[in-house]
């Protein structure tokens, strides 16, 4: 079971965790919970509502839950304790098992249906705060979906599967694998607004997908990073494929 003291900062996290004072109804924390639900989460919330440091009002015979004003500082600091914006790349000395606050909160998460949680990551503190959840199949370990979670909503992206010729995933893989070979001048390397040029459809009315594919080809080893064009990361292809097909086919098939 998942440790109570991770609870208690998801629980806050969601209540406070971007900055802005949220309420949580009881069948709101068992949605976001999905299948992670458990009895350490109701003891958690529990434990946050005896100490005071979380209210308990009632509203048309629903409960809700709120960070309570004067505890408010108690509330930081439990979600403050082992906290690391930087996350995915620094570990917390103290923390459980050595995870990251993103490893150890954001994967309860409910997952799409049928899929696994994977990996995420967060957004550059530098802009408004979303976190990526990547799912993979369970039937299909090539199969993508992504959820965005921001502070006001969450939406999930599927990309389909690298097995299936014209998924989305497959179209911008090929996409990328035909901007590092047209690229010979600038050494083989292509940038997020080069994927969005070559496959406007793929990618959709914004970034997203192509960002969200991006991040999948780094973490399956087929792209990697090669600096930086201004603002924009740089990538390069590593020359592995997917273990189904050659680059040959692939370039052909598109």
């Amino acid at each position: 079971m998942t440790p109570i003291t991770i609870w208690k900062r998801w629980l806050i996290y969601n209540l406070i965790g971007e900055g802005v004072h949220n309420v949580l109804f009881e069948d709101q924390i068992r949605k976001l919970a999905g299948h992670n639900y458990e009895d350490n989460l109701k003891i958690a919330l529990n434990s946050l509502v005896d100490s005071g440091i979380l209210l308990r009002l009632e509203t048309n015979k629903k409960k809700k839950f709120v960070v309570n004003y004067d505890k408010l500082i108690e509330a930081q600091k439990i979600l403050n304790d082992n906290r690391n914006w930087k996350l995915g790349t620094e570990r917390s000395s103290n923390h459980e098992s050595g995870r990251s606050l993103s490893e150890s909160i954001h994967q309860y998460y409910s997952e799409p249906e049928g899929y696994s949680f994977w990996f995420n990551l967060e957004e550059s503190p530098r802009r408004k705060k979303s976190i990526y959840n990547f799912y993979r199949k369970k039937t299909d370990d090539l199969e993508f979906a992504a959820q965005i979670i921001t502070q006001r909503d969450s939406r999930v992206m599927h990309l389909g599967s690298l097995r299936q010729n014209q998924s989305i995933i497959s179209r911008l893989w090929r996409a990328c694998l035909i901007l590092a070979k047209d690229a010979d001048g600038n050494n083989n390397a292509f940038i997020l607004q080069d994927l969005q040029d070559k496959e406007r459809k793929a990618c959709g009315n914004n970034r997203q997908r192509g960002k969200i594919a991006l991040v999948i080809f780094k973490e399956l080893g087929f792209i990697t990073n090669v600096g930086k064009k201004g603002n924009s990361v740089k990538y390069k292809t590593t020359g592995k494929l997917p273990p189904f097909l050659s680059l040959d086919k692939i370039i052909e098939s598109g």
